[in-house]
C-alpha cells in the first residue's frame, strides 16, 4: 500500500491528477486513523457469530469512507487500484455491509502482490464470519499460511483470533491474540487485544462454548480461558469477587490478562465495619418451612465468605413459632443493627405496619397500595416483574405482534396482567389470549384458540360439507404472530411446550416466566426444547461467576441437591444485600450486586431492580445464555 508520502510526491508528478488525489490522500488519512498500516482492524457490526455492535453513527462513517475509498480506486492508477479495493471492502465490512465487501472483494482483479493475495484471503474468511459461517470462515483461515514478518502480519492474527473463537476453537483464538501482542507496537494496543479477546471469550461462553483450562499446557493460554469462564457479564459488586480474583492471581501470576481482572469480575463487596448482629426472620417451622431452610442455607454460605473478621452475628428467628411484632421487638431488644426479612407477604405488610428503626430488608414486596417504611428495602423473586422483563425483552427483539396463553387462578391472572400492561404500553399488540386448566394434561383447545388454527379447522369443515367428502389437510396457525407467551410452573410447562410445537407453532418464539424451568427437572426438562426465559444467572452454566460459585458449593454439599433451588441462590443474595445496604448508609443508589439471581440495584423507594439473565433452553433441557437482544428473535 502507498504512503502517504508517496502519494504526495506523485501528485506533484501528475498535475492533470490532482484533483482526484486530493480525494485520494484524504481517504488515506481516514484510513490511516484505523491504525493499521496494511489495513483497519476489523469489527462487524449487528448480531452475527463472532462480530462486534457497531454505533449507527460509527457504520455510517464507515460508509461514507468505503464509498470514497471505491471511488478513489476508480480514479488511481492501476498499481495502486487493488490496495484501495481491499481497504473498501475492509471498512465495508467495518460498516456491518457484508454483501458490499463481498462484491468488492470479488471485483477485485488484475496482479495482486503478495500481502495483497493474503489481504484477499484474510478477508474472505472474515467476511465467512460476519455472514454468520464460522466454520466456513475457519477452514478458509486455517489454510491461510501465517504472513510472518509482513506488515499484514497482524491483521491475521486478529481476524485468526475472532474466527477461532467463533468456530468454537477457543484455545486457537488464544494462541492467535498472543502472536498479535508481540507484534503490537505499544501498550495500548496490546491491551485492546486483551479487552478484544477477554470480550470474545465472553460471547463465545455465552453461545454454549466450553472454555475448559485444561485444554492447553500453555499457562498463559490456561489463564485466558480460566477468566473467560468465570469472567462476570455484568458490573457490581459481589461477596465472592475479591476471592476469585486472589485465586486468579494466585494460579496465573505474572498473566497479562491480569490489568483486566477489574473489569472481569465483580468488585470485592463493601463491608460496614458497624454492623455487628443482623436478626434472620424466617418461617422455619409451618408450611414454608421446606423454603425457610433452602434461603437460610443460601444465606449462610454467602456468609461464610465473608472476612472473618467482617463477619456480624446471626440471629434467627422462626416466625413459624413468633409472630412478626414479637420476632421484631425480641430482634430489637437483642441489639441486631439489621433484620432480614420477614417471608411471606402477610408477614412483610404486618412488619411494615410496625417497622423497627433499624434498616431492614424484608423477603417480599408490599401488597398493592402499602407505603413502604422509610428504612425498608423489598427484595421479592417477582413473577410479575419477571412478566414486565419480557415484554420488555420483546419489544426490544422488534416482536410487536403476539399471542398469550395463560394458566387459570391468581397467579396467572397477575402474570398476564402485568406482562399485557408492559407490552402494550410499549406499542405491542396481543392478538390473542386464553387460559388453560394447569390441572390438566391436554391444551389442545386453547392452543389452538390464540393460534387460530381452530378458525382453520372449521373452514375444512365447511368446505367439507359443500364438496361432500373428506379433504386431506393441514391447519395453519396465524401467519402474523411474531412470538407467544406462555408463562406455566415448571411441570405444566414440561406438557405445554411440546403441545404448542404439535399445534404449528415450533417456528414462533415461546417466552415463559424463570418458573417455567427446574433445575431437578432432569431429562424431563428436554421438552422445553427452544422456550426463552429470563433466567437467574445460578441455573445457567456457562454464567460466569454465578457458575463459579455454583461449582464450589457443588462440591461441598455431598449429596444434598437443595443448593441447585433459585432459593438457595435467594438467600445467598439476600445477604449480600444486607451488607451492601448497610455499608452504602444513606446513599443506597450506590448499591449494585452482581448476584445469583441476577443484577441486582436499588430504586429510590427501596425496591430490589432484579436484571435476570437470558437463557433459551437448549435440546438437552439445560438454559443457554442469550447475547444480545436480537439472539431471542431467531426462529426455534
Amino acid at each position: 500500500m502507498p504512503s502517504l508520502q508517496g502519494t504526495v510526491l506523485h501528485m506533484q508528478t501528475r498535475p492533470d491528477k490532482i484533483a482526484a488525489f486530493t480525494t485520494l490522500a484524504a481517504t488515506l488519512a481516514l484510513a490511516a486513523l484505523g491504525g493499521c498500516a496494511s489495513f483497519p482492524p476489523a469489527s462487524f457490526p449487528g448480531a452475527t457469530p463472532g462480530g462486534r455492535t457497531a454505533p449507527s453513527a460509527a457504520a455510517s462513517e464507515h460508509s461514507k469512507s468505503a464509498t470514497a475509498l471505491e471511488n478513489a480506486a476508480r480514479k488511481a492508477p492501476a498499481a495502486e487500484q487493488s490496495g484501495l479495493r481491499l481497504q473498501a471492502a475492509r471498512t465495508w465490512l467495518e460498516a456491518g455491509r457484508t454483501g458490499e465487501a463481498a462484491r468488492v472483494v470479488a471485483g477485485i482483479g488484475g496482479a495482486l502482490t503478495a500481502a495483497q493475495i493474503i489481504e484477499r484471503r484474510v478477508l474472505d474468511a472474515d467476511i465467512e464470519l460476519a455472514s454468520g459461517r464460522a466454520q466456513q470462515a475457519w477452514l478458509k483461515m486455517s489454510a491461510i499460511p501465517e504472513p510472518t514478518g509482513t506488515p499484514v502480519a497482524p491483521q491475521y492474527l486478529e481476524s485468526r483470533m475472532r474466527i477461532a473463537l467463533g468456530a468454537a476453537r477457543p484455545v486457537d483464538g488464544v494462541r492467535a491474540e498472543i502472536g498479535a501482542e508481540r507484534l503490537a507496537t505499544d501498550n495500548i494496543k496490546r491491551s485492546q487485544l486483551r479487552a478484544e479477546l477477554l470480550s470474545q471469550l465472553r460471547q463465545a461462553r455465552a453461545r454454549g462454548v466450553k472454555l475448559e483450562p485444561e485444554a492447553s499446557q500453555d499457562p498463559t493460554v490456561r489463564g485466558w480461558l480460566d477468566l473467560g469462564a468465570i469472567a462476570s457479564s455484568g458490573s457490581g459488586a459481589s461477596i465472592s469477587g475479591a476471592a476469585e480474583a486472589a485465586r486468579w492471581r494466585a494460579r496465573y501470576p505474572e498473566h497479562p490478562a491480569t490489568e483486566l481482572l477489574a473489569a472481569a469480575l465483580p468488585a470485592p463487596l463493601a463491608v460496614a465495619t458497624r454492623l455487628r448482629k443482623v436478626a434472620l426472620l424466617l418461617p422455619m417451622t409451618g408450611q414454608a418451612a421446606g423454603y425457610a431452610a433452602i434461603i437460610r442455607n443460601g444465606f449462610d454460605y454467602a456468609w461464610k465468605q465473608l472476612p472473618a473478621a467482617a463477619q456480624p452475628q446471626i440471629q434467627l428467628y422462626d416466625t413459624g413459632v413468633l409472630t412478626v411484632e414479637a420476632a421484631l421487638r425480641q430482634a430489637r431488644a437483642d441489639g441486631s443493627d439489621f433484620i432480614v426479612g420477614p417471608l411471606t407477604r402477610q408477614e412483610v405488610d404486618i412488619a411494615a405496619a410496625s417497622p423497627p428503626d433499624v434498616p431492614m430488608l424484608v423477603l417480599n414486596f408490599l401488597s398493592a397500595g402499602l407505603p413502604a417504611p422509610s428504612l425498608m428495602n423489598q427484595f421479592a423473586l417477582s413473577p410479575e416483574d419477571e412478566a414486565r422483563e419480557v415484554a420488555r425483552r420483546i419489544l426490544g427483539a422488534g416482536q410487536t405482534r403476539g399471542v398469550a396463553l395463560s394458566p387459570t387462578g391468581d397467579w396467572g391472572t397477575r402474570v398476564l396482567a402485568a406482562f399485557a400492561q408492559e407490552f402494550l404500553a410499549g406499542g405491542g399488540t396481543l392478538l390473542a389470549q386464553s387460559v388453560y386448566d394447569p390441572a390438566g394434561h391436554d391444551f389442545g383447545a386453547p392452543i389452538r384458540q390464540v393460534l387460530g388454527t381452530d378458525q382453520s379447522i372449521a373452514r375444512r369443515l365447511r368446505l367439507q360439507n359443500v364438496v361432500g367428502q373428506k379433504l386431506e389437510f393441514e391447519p395453519r396457525g396465524r401467519s402474523d404472530l411474531d412470538f407467544v407467551f406462555a408463562p406455566a410452573p415448571a411441570i405444566t410447562a414440561r406438557l405445554l411446550r411440546p403441545q404448542l410445537r404439535f399445534q404449528y407453532a415450533g417456528n414462533v418464539p415461546v417466552y415463559a416466566t424463570s418458573d417455567a424451568y427446574s433445575a431437578d427437572g432432569g431429562v424431563a426438562n428436554q421438552d422445553l426444547d427452544g422456550l426463552i426465559i429470563p433466567a437467574m444467572p445460578w441455573v445457567v452454566p456457562n454464567s460466569g461467576t454465578a457458575a463459579a460459585v455454583r461449582a464450589t458449593v457443588e462440591s461441598e454439599s455431598g449429596d444434598s441437591t437443595a443448593w441447585q433451588s433459585g432459593l438457595y441462590a435467594f438467600g445467598y443474595d439476600a445477604c449480600q444485600l444486607a451488607v451492601a445496604i448497610a455499608a452504602a448508609g444513606r446513599d443506597l443508589q450506590q448499591v449494585h450486586i452482581a448476584g445469583l439471581t441476577g443484577e441486582l440495584s436499588l430504586s429510590t423507594g427501596g425496591r430490589v431492580q432484579r436484571e435476570p439473565a437470558w437463557a433459551r433452553i437448549t435440546h438437552g433441557g439445560e438454559p443457554q445464555l442469550l447475547g444480545d437482544v436480537a439472539a431471542a428473535n431467531g426462529a426455534e
